[in-house]
């Protein structure tokens, strides 16, 4: 790792360098886990483990490749488990609109499903 003096020669600012040196931190001690997880996973029962080049390699390729790939966030599954869901009960609420309560029902749910199946379409569509 470079020093402080090489850093700012190469135009870091105070912000900058204090950011690079964080993040530089931190990759190492991710690589250092990560490499030590394949050590252990590689180790005999009766043997120490021990972490080589290739427990490096491999976690060094494991982080390279996790970086800017797209998370689902846990609301879009929610919300689409809640799109079946509500389709259900205004499939339900259908085949029940001659009673009181099944136009209002077959109504709000299938508004409600809508907007979700909207929100999750443009949600996937903007990615």
């Amino acid at each position: 790792m470079k020093n402080k003096e090489e850093l700012e020669s190469d135009g870091f600012t105070a912000s900058g360098l204090a950011r690079y040196q964080e993040t530089v931190k931190d990759y190492a001690e991710t690589l250092r886990n990560k490499a030590v997880t394949y050590g252990e996973a590689d180790k005999a029962p009766d043997l120490p483990r021990e972490v080589t080049h290739d427990h490096v390699r491999a976690a060094a390729h494991l982080i390279a490749n996790s970086y800017g790939k797209d998370r689902v966030p846990p609301w879009l599954i929610a919300s689409q488990v809640a799109e079946y869901v509500l389709t259900a009960i205004s499939a339900f609420a259908l085949g029940n609109t001659d009673k009181a309560w099944g136009t209002p029902v077959f109504v709000i749910s299938a508004v409600v499903a809508g907007i979700l199946i909207a929100v999750r379409l443009s949600k996937s569509k903007s990615r």
